[in-house]
């Protein structure tokens, strides 16, 4: 469980894989109890410490507090051992039983390091290994000096995120009036941020929030670079996936895709010459060359009869701007820079076709670059306006991107903030 790789699988099936992993777990620590009966020395010895396995079911009883779910983690086997109900005859029974606590143990502290489940995004072009603690080590140091309360405080406060969703949520669950939704987003945005900052511990992180529109730029705890974000209407909707942004381009051409060329340009193409110039668009062909659009009857095509591609040229006003990030993406979008900056200033940024307009492309694009950033500066950027040749540069190091969907974030100072459901997409 210290090497779990993330996949894209919702909750559920997270659950039934762990317990899938606990029934494997106890049939080879079965076999294992029968060869090895008469070995005296176990690392962990939870039956003759009734007062370790009192700790842990307390810890487990308090699982709401830390946002998880204490029927996971198998409380009543640990209620016959606290009560006396529980019967060992023989050393082979005792081995099997210190196996199975000590796997709820490791089950446990392995959800309040990692998180309970993965984030739910739609695609998945790069997973992640979750292994920055050795949980059966930490287990193994603190029950040696019972004190397994303290790992659960340690693991907590690694991010200053879970400390402050975990404050939040506990005055939600205290409160005489209980708000059932707010605590079911703040147990899965504190489960999604453990993930998170294990995630970012050993490589930095581009964290994109749809909810609240939101772009950071993570290593370890620290906020390397934050900014606002346009993205997509109701009826396009921004996607959710992870992977990894590998080049910039500078001063990028715009292909625009089908569905827009097709049923919003070519309404407008029938009706005006003169949309293709003024727009700085040029038609390709199925061959992908230039095609003069001046020698096109366009009242011969439709959404079944469309063979070309429409490209927007370099240049200040292309709608991409002058920076875009690459990456590997089944749904063909992209970071970009945008043209239209006063739609920075709205409190709510929906009004893309899907991709993810932003705020500071050229900070962005300096920050990716890292130590060879100066190959930036020697771009004229400001040379846009002359429509120049795109420009490819790889990233040095690729870094991770993950777009989520989270009904809470952190505003400038730290606070946590709700955010409206702006796509309905929030499970219940």
């Amino acid at each position: 469980m210290s090497t779990l790789v993330t996949n894209n699988i919702k909750e559920g099936t997270w659950q039934t894989t762990k317990r899938n992993f606990l029934i494997v777990f106890t049939l080879l620590s079965f076999l294992f109890a029968q060869s090895q009966v008469t070995t005296t020395d176990l690392t962990l010895k939870w039956v003759n410490y009734p007062g370790r396995i009192n700790s842990l079911h307390g810890l487990i009883q308090s699982a709401p507090k830390l946002a998880l779910n204490t029927a996971d983690y198998k409380p009543a086997y640990l209620e016959q051992f606290i009560q006396g109900t529980r019967k060992l005859l023989n050393q082979r029974d005792s081995i099997i039983a210190d196996s199975i606590i000590n796997l709820i143990a490791v089950n446990f502290f392995t959800d309040v390091a990692y998180g309970n489940h993965p984030p739910n995004l739609q695609s998945t072009c790069y997973k992640f290994k979750l292994n920055i603690y050795n949980v059966n080590e930490l287990i193994i140091k603190h029950f040696k000096t019972n004190t397994l309360p303290n790992l659960v405080q340690y693991l907590n406060n690694y991010s200053k995120e879970v400390v402050k969703l975990l404050a939040t949520l506990n005055k939600y669950q205290d409160s005489s009036k209980k708000n059932n939704a707010r605590i079911k987003q703040l147990i899965r945005a504190t489960n999604d941020y453990r993930w998170l900052r294990a995630i970012s511990e050993t490589q930095r992180i581009v964290l994109v929030n749809i909810p609240s529109a939101q772009l950071k730029v993570y290593e370890r705890e620290n906020v390397l670079l934050s900014m606002k974000l346009i993205l997509g209407k109701v009826s396009t909707p921004s996607k959710t996936f992870s992977t990894l942004i590998q080049k910039i381009t500078i001063n990028p051409y715009w292909f625009v895709p089908s569905s827009i060329a097709i049923n919003e340009m070519l309404p407008k193409l029938k009706q005006d010459n003169g949309y293709i110039n003024r727009n700085h668009l040029q038609v390709l062909n199925t061959n992908y060359k230039v095609v003069n659009s001046d020698n096109i009857n366009w009242d011969n095509y439709d959404a079944n009869n469309f063979p070309f591609t429409i490209r927007q040229s370099t240049g200040c006003d292309n709608s991409l701007g002058i920076i875009k990030l690459e990456f590997d993406s089944p749904f063909g979008v992209y970071l970009h820079d945008t043209p239209e900056k006063s739609l920075f200033t709205h409190n709510t940024r929906f009004y893309s076709h899907g991709c993810m307009r932003m705020e500071k492309p050229i900070e962005m694009a300096k920050l990716l670059m890292q130590k060879n950033s100066i190959a930036l500066d020697t771009i004229d950027l400001e040379a846009c306006s002359k429509r120049p040749d795109p420009i490819t540069i790889p990233v040095p190091d690729k870094i991770p991107l993950v777009v989520w969907y989270n009904l809470i974030d952190f505003d400038a100072s730290g606070a946590v903030k709700f955010y409206k459901d702006v796509y309905h997409q929030f499970t219940y």
